[in-house]
């Protein structure tokens, strides 16, 4: 006899760091394209709320998961919470990211354990963690690197760059390991987001340094990892979405 149920179930994506900037057009993204979605938030609650009724407006059922990823071993309750709800996980979606400065002469050895365990430690352990209930879906592992993760060249950020290195190294262990099941593969943005702070001078000179000499979009990063969410042929790879910087 066919199961009803199983066959109704939509795709379901857990995304860490979901109200964020990019988090929030990833969830949308999604949304649009008929997954219910894990929001996973550690203080922004309210405006988690508010994405929520948002997606839900798109069709969406939704779940919001509170989690400090400074402790990566509540990883593995993350995926329980996730699981419990929605019966499955298709896709995880490690967004959730720290970027402030590491000076070389004022970083502090607490900064770098910080910045590692949100950036890629607690990564690594939601992805296994994830990997029985994305083994059964043939499901997917799409990690939000950086293009500092290639070409570290950004200054007083040491310990994000390294990360994202480490970030973009594990997508490939990863993918070798959680394979053929499971196919694992990153993002990294270039001039999508760029800080406030920065001068006009300086954003203009991020923006010059790429082929298309412009800033990129959100929109543009949630096209690419919605691409590698329903592209079953690719596996173990970094898409730079920079608009062409090659330096």
């Amino acid at each position: 006899m066919v199961n009803k149920n199983k066959i109704l179930l939509k795709p379901v994506a857990l995304v860490t760091g979901a109200s964020s900037f990019l988090g929030r057009a990833i969830t949308l993204k999604l949304a649009e394209r008929g997954f219910d979605l894990a929001l996973l938030f550690q203080n922004s609650r309210e405006k988690t709320k508010r994405l929520s009724v948002e997606l839900e407006r798109h069709g969406a059922k939704t779940l919001l998961v509170k989690a400090d990823l400074r402790e990566s071993k509540n990883a593995a309750a993350v995926i329980q919470e996730v699981v419990k709800s929605f019966k499955r996980l298709d896709v995880l979606i490690n967004n959730a990211s720290l970027f402030y400065p590491t000076p070389l002469a004022k970083g502090k050895a607490s900064q770098w354990r910080e910045i590692f365990e949100v950036n890629l430690i607690s990564p690594y352990f939601l992805a296994r963690a994830a990997a029985p209930w994305l083994k059964k879906n043939t499901g997917c592992v799409i990690n939000l690197s950086d293009i500092y993760g290639e070409n570290p060249r950004l200054k007083n950020h040491s310990a994000y760059c390294v990360s994202k290195a480490g970030l973009n190294a594990m997508t490939r262990v990863l993918a070798g390991e959680l394979g053929p099941e499971i196919r694992v593969n990153s993002v990294s943005p270039g001039a999508i987001f760029i800080p406030n702070k920065f001068s006009q001078k300086r954003r203009r000179e991020l923006i010059d340094r790429s082929v298309l000499k412009r800033q990129g979009k959100p929109g543009d990063i949630s096209e690419a990892v919605f691409f590698l969410a329903s592209n079953n042929f690719i596996t173990g790879q970094n898409l730079n979405v920079d608009g062409g910087r090659f330096f």
